[in-house]
């Protein structure tokens, strides 16, 4: 099913109508614009595309109750990390308090997320296509409360670490509609002038969802004299108890308002008729430049991201203890966190140099995995500063590099779904995080090898991202509409 504009966002009476039953408010003057003779584009796929110019009425308005949908969007992006991430910062606690609980199992629940993200990730976004953005963010807060829930129900092994497995699962899926919702939702709500930073604000609270795991040994004690066994259950469980109610709290939010699109289009570009899911998967397929991309992306983010579940086996060698390097991971996530959202929102400001962007980020990161390697292996001699400035940089860089791989990857596969664009794009990823956290049960590897892998992922990428020629189809769209007079 291609969706027709005029079905998409109704004509310009319904319009009016649909704005005062489903948004009470007045459109932000700041954005509203006069309704235009706009040319209709219409494509067959990214690699063929065909236009034609039919003259229609456009109104194109935002809206203030696009704010909500960011946060409850980020929200449920913050929650999911916060979940999938949870148990690295604390497993010298875990493995002492439950057993059975060493690195590889901890290595295991952070892998279930990317495993069943790439399982569940076809259907369900297939499924946030057909019916829509609402119906895709309720299904992935219902697998988050209700994992999260009967996580809660006992503490007795081997009954707990079944039920951490299934709520890992359960988060896994989740993920496959949460962590593509981002360019969905500035594509459908936000102005071609805020998408890239909208986009980034999502990707930066879903990492300060770290921000909460590291915090994590504030409240789970330490094995040692005095501690006892129940004494570390007891803190493990009333965090699981704050985890079940955030969920059933975002859950509830949710339910009570979240349209999938506004009344009226935030700009032009998000009016053109996009394929359906099953021919745009084969258009992907058949897009060169688009699977190039999409390696590039997963090389590059995917092994950083899923160090960062497992940082302690990295940091242990060099001194830093679970308590220690808790306030290292906080630090990092919280840099890396605002990281995407400057970089998005100077992308948004100064368009035209997006590439320049990416390849300085993925310059930066190889940089600075360098230097950490250097500290591992002890040619550098090893201090706080030095490690703490390499793993902020790595985590830093990476992350702000996130915002700008997504805004030229759906540009190139224009008019391709934005949620099968992210469904790939983050797909890629998870499936380098796999490949990563799997190393981790091999026998007898050590660590050392960590340092190695994200040097060399973050900078092999940057040779063929030089050669590839950037496409700006929406932009070409939107600014269409800049002699608009503002109402």
């Amino acid at each position: 099913m291609i969706l027709d504009p005029d079905d998409y966002y109704g004509t310009t009476d319904e319009n009016k109508e649909a704005e005062t039953g489903l948004l009470h408010e007045e459109p932000d003057e700041e954005w509203g614009f006069e309704r235009e003779k706009a040319p209709r584009r219409q494509y067959l796929y990214a690699e063929n595309r065909r236009t034609e110019y039919e003259h229609r009425d456009v109104v194109i308005k935002t809206y203030k109750s696009r704010f909500w949908i960011l946060f409850l969007a980020a929200f449920l992006c913050w929650i999911h990390t916060l979940q999938w991430s949870m148990w690295g910062p604390i497993s010298e606690s875990m493995n002492a308090a439950f057993p059975g609980w060493d690195p590889s199992t901890v290595a295991l629940m952070v892998n279930w997320g990317t495993i069943m993200y790439m399982l569940c990730v076809v259907p369900l976004c297939w499924g946030m296509q057909r019916y829509g953005l609402r119906a895709g963010v309720l299904t992935s807060a219902t697998f988050m409360a209700i994992g999260t829930g009967i996580r809660c129900f006992t503490r007795q092994t081997p009954t707990f670490t079944i039920l951490a497995h299934i709520c890992a699962i359960l988060v896994g899926g989740a993920s496959a509609l949460a962590l593509t919702t981002p360019m969905v939702i500035a594509n459908d709500w936000f102005p071609q002038s805020e998408r890239t930073t909208a986009t980034a604000i999502i990707l930066g609270l879903s990492q300060l969802g770290s921000l909460g795991s590291y915090l994590e040994p504030t409240f789970v004690r330490l094995p040692g004299p005095g501690v006892t066994k129940d004494d570390i259950q007891q803190d493990v469980m009333h965090l699981l108890y704050a985890g079940a109610i955030m969920s059933a709290v975002l859950l509830l939010a949710f339910l009570v308002y979240y349209p999938s699109k506004p009344p009226k289009p935030p700009s032009l570009s998000s009016t053109t008729e996009r394929v359906e899911f099953i021919p745009g998967l084969a258009s992907v397929i058949r897009n060169k430049k688009l699977l190039l991309m999409v390696a590039i992306y997963g090389i590059f983010v995917g092994p950083p991201i899923a160090w960062t579940t497992v940082l302690n086996f990295s940091v242990l060698p060099l001194g830093f203890h679970q308590d220690k390097a808790m306030w290292m991971g906080v630090t990092a996530v919280i840099v890396s966190g605002l990281a995407p959202i400057v970089a998005g929102r100077f992308n948004d400001l100064l368009q035209g140099h997006i590439k320049t962007l990416l390849i300085t980020l993925m310059l930066g990161t190889t940089a600075f995995s360098y230097w950490f390697l250097l500290l591992s292996y002890g040619i550098l001699e090893v201090t706080e500063w030095q490690v703490y400035v390499s793993v902020i940089g790595i985590c830093a860089c990476n992350y702000a590099a996130m915002p700008l791989f997504f805004e030229v990857a759906v540009d190139i596969a224009f008019p391709i779904s934005d949620i099968l664009v992210m469904g790939v794009m983050t797909a890629a990823d998870c499936l380098a995080s796999t490949i990563f956290l799997t190393a981790y049960s091999i026998p007898n590897a050590g660590y050392q090898w960590i340092t190695y892998t994200l040097t060399f992922t973050s900078g092999i990428g940057i040779i063929p991202l030089l050669f590839l020629k950037f496409d700006s189809t929406r932009a070409l769209i939107d600014n269409q509409i800049n002699s608009a007079h503002h109402i």
